[in-house]
Parts: structure tokens; C-alpha cells; sequence
């Protein structure tokens, strides 16, 4: 959360909003959190950031949520107006973005900011999307996900990367075991 904190205090957005993804497309065959444990996580972890908003909009999609048509229902629920809207994704996510779903049509509704991730060479990302994206300075989280999934299942300390909350609820519904 942190690292997104500074993304939103770096692109001068009163708030950035969060949204967990009940079915992400790229992971449907893969054994996962139940969507309820990982959004209540969520919230549980922006409670010391309130100018990070969770959202369930992706909650309402039936089947699968694609980034793009969040973002096209995101457009459509916004009042009448200019709006100044980011798509903030990881480094990984710039790279992998000719997989996606309408990656043309992400460009149409919001401008994107790219956290850097160690380990992803963004020499590999599609030329014609690094010049349209912002390229943060956010400072690199130097463990992932699966990492920290991993440290939990060994038993080895979380503390520098979960918030005490966090932590509590997984112990109490005994996830990442």
C-alpha cells in the first residue's frame, strides 16, 4: 500500500481507488484466495491509507473482469465533466499488456501509470505503449506476492511488508497455510 500511496502523492490524485478482482481473467485455472478473504485483506490493509478507497466494481462483473471494461463502467458512473483518470498497473502488467483484453481501449478512457517491479525489463514492453504511459519513481518493493504467501506458509516474519490487522486475519482464517 505503500508503494501505491506514493504512486498517488507522485501523480497529484486526491484519492486512488483499489479494486480486487473476484475472477481475474489470467488466473482462472489457478487455486486462489476466495475473493471475500482477499477483498476483506484489502480493506483491512487501507486502513492506514485514507486517501486509498477500496471499490467493489469489479465484484459486479459476471464471470471474468477485464480490466477494460471496468474501466468503460468506471467512465459511464462518472459524473458529466473532465475527469483526470489513471489506470496505475505494475510493471509486469505494461509487458504483458498485448495479452489483455482491448488494451487499445484502456488508452482511450484513462491515462496509465506504470510502477516499476525488480526483476521486469521493461525493454520487453511493447514500444507502443511505453511512450504513452508514465513511468513512476515510486520506490521498488523488493518481494512479491508469491513471496510473501511463501513466507507466511514457512512460518518467517511478515511484519515489514503486512500491516498487524493483515496478519491477524489470516491467522484467524488460517490462509497461506
Amino acid at each position: 500500500m505503500r508503494t501505491v500511496e506514493a504512486a498517488r502523492v507522485e501523480l497529484g490524485l486526491p484519492e486512488v481507488w483499489m479494486l480486487p478482482n473476484p475472477h481475474p481473467p489470467h488466473k482462472l485455472h489457478l487455486p486462489m484466495t476466495p475473493y471475500a478473504h482477499r477483498k476483506e485483506m484489502l480493506r483491512l490493509a487501507l486502513l492506514e491509507f485514507p486517501a486509498l478507497k477500496l471499490s467493489d466494481t469489479e465484484e459486479r462483473a459476471f464471470g471474468p473482469a477485464y480490466t477494460t471494461d471496468t474501466i468503460r463502467h468506471v467512465v459511464a458512473d462518472l459524473p458529466p465533466g473532465p475527469h483526470d483518470l489513471w489506470l496505475i498497473v505494475g510493471a509486469d502488467s505494461l509487458v504483458e499488456l498485448p495479452k489483455w483484453r482491448n488494451p487499445e481501449e484502456l488508452f482511450e478512457h484513462a491515462r496509465v501509470a506504470v510502477l516499476r517491479r525488480p526483476g521486469v525489463d521493461l525493454s520487453l514492453a511493447p514500444p507502443e505503449y511505453v511512450h504513452r504511459v508514465r513511468l513512476l519513481a515510486t520506490p521498488l518493493v523488493p518481494i512479491s506476492a508469491t513471496e510473501i504467501r511463501a513466507a507466511l506458509r514457512s512460518g518467517a516474519p511478515t511484519e515489514a511488508w503486512l500491516p498487524e490487522a493483515v496478519r491477524n486475519y489470516i491467522a484467524l482464517h488460517r490462509l497461506y497455510l
